[in-house]
């Protein structure tokens, strides 16, 4: 199996790293199946194509590529799966217990060198000690002290990575926000945050409710929308090979024109190409397409993941009246790749969504 090409997703890990270099925070918007997950696995080494063929890779060869050998050794990148929170979320204690777990992982994943392997007890230690106390307020001071020991005695720069975060930032108390916010100011420019949500933090929580830290994201809006060509194309070619099934130059080329980029979308098209008699002879009917069940089902999850005035911006755009919806819903829907710019109007990323949308 072909493994993820160095030019996957390049002109988002551009802005990406750009924004961990300066050690500024910085949040990502994307669409419902826009691959955060596969972006974050990519970005820290954890390549599912490789690792499925058992090649040895160096999990730091993204930071490498874009930061420089020298900066990305002392560049951690630690990913914080909130679902690992217990069911009866306490975020005195289990939130930063986790982030102290969390970066003890990221620490275990380094190459083993004598300074790493005493850094590593010490983590494992403060998180022992966390563990044993249940006390939220020794959660937080050592915490505390594991950051300050990475950033100043260690000279490392960290940045969180928090995935599928729009609940959470809902439901996070405000102390909470506003101790984040103190550890990255006693550790500037050596700590931030990326939060990957799907909404405007705004629109999740009233800026003035967690103001201290919605400066730190506020400015610096990253969006992810589908695949480029170039990466279009190779999907595509990975899925010829994973299901034994060459589609030729023209089909490859009308299934990147008419997926528009979206994952899940392509792989839906791609099985129609190679498993319906019929779709070979429709391929000049986007309607027949728009009417396929697997079609179908990309759509609706992609709308049901939606709130309801960017679902409603949509269709106002298929009907060609774009002028219908707010500023900030056609900022959001640009953001997530879902609508572009043609000629001074709004046009959806693939034709063949309006036609759904229409139908």
């Amino acid at each position: 199996m072909t493994a993820t090409p160095p030019y996957y997703r390049e002109e988002t890990l551009k802005v990406f790293f750009k924004y961990i270099k300066s050690g500024e925070s910085f949040y990502i918007i994307g669409a419902p199946s826009a691959g955060k997950t596969r972006l974050m696995d990519f970005i820290l080494g954890d390549d599912p194509d490789a690792l499925r063929d058992g090649h040895e890779t160096d999990r730091d060869w993204v930071k490498k590529k874009y930061l420089g050998e020298e900066v990305a050794a002392k560049t951690w990148l630690v990913r914080v799966d909130m679902n690992r929170m217990g069911h009866e979320t306490d975020w005195g204690f289990q939130f930063y217990e986790l982030l102290l777990h969390t970066v003890l992982l990221a620490c275990n994943k380094l190459k083993a060198t004598e300074k790493t392997e005493a850094l590593k007890q010490e983590l494992a230690t403060l998180d022992v000690k966390v563990i044993q106390s249940k006390d939220p307020l020794m959660a937080h001071r050592l915490f505390e002290m594991a950051m300050n020991q990475i950033c100043h005695s260690h000279n490392i720069q960290i940045c969180f990575l928090f995935d599928e975060f729009d609940e959470s930032y809902q439901t996070m108390p405000r102390e909470v926000f506003a101790q984040l916010r103190a550890v990255r100011d006693a550790n500037k420019y050596r700590l931030s945050y990326t939060l990957f949500l799907r909404n405007l933090p705004e629109k999740l929580r009233d800026p003035l409710d967690n103001e201290s830290f919605y400066e730190l994201i506020s400015r610096n809006l990253l969006g992810l929308g589908p695949y480029s060509v170039q990466d279009t194309y190779h999907i595509i070619g990975q899925l010829e090979e994973r299901r034994e099934h060459e589609l030729g130059l023209d089909k490859r080329k009308w299934l990147c024109e008419s997926s528009g980029g979206h994952p899940g979308l392509t792989q839906a098209l791609f099985v129609l190409l190679k498993d319906h008699s019929q779709a070979i002879a429709h391929l000049q009917d986007l309607d027949w397409f728009a009417r396929q069940d697997l079609v179908h089902e990309e759509f609706r999850k992609l709308m049901a993941g939606l709130p309801k005035e960017e679902q409603a911006g949509l269709r106002e755009i298929a009907r060609g009246n774009s002028s219908a919806m707010s500023p900030e819903t056609g900022r959001l829907l640009l953001a997530k790749g879902l609508v572009r710019p043609d000629g001074g109007r709004m046009v959806l990323f693939t034709p063949l969504f309006e036609c759904w949308l229409l139908q």
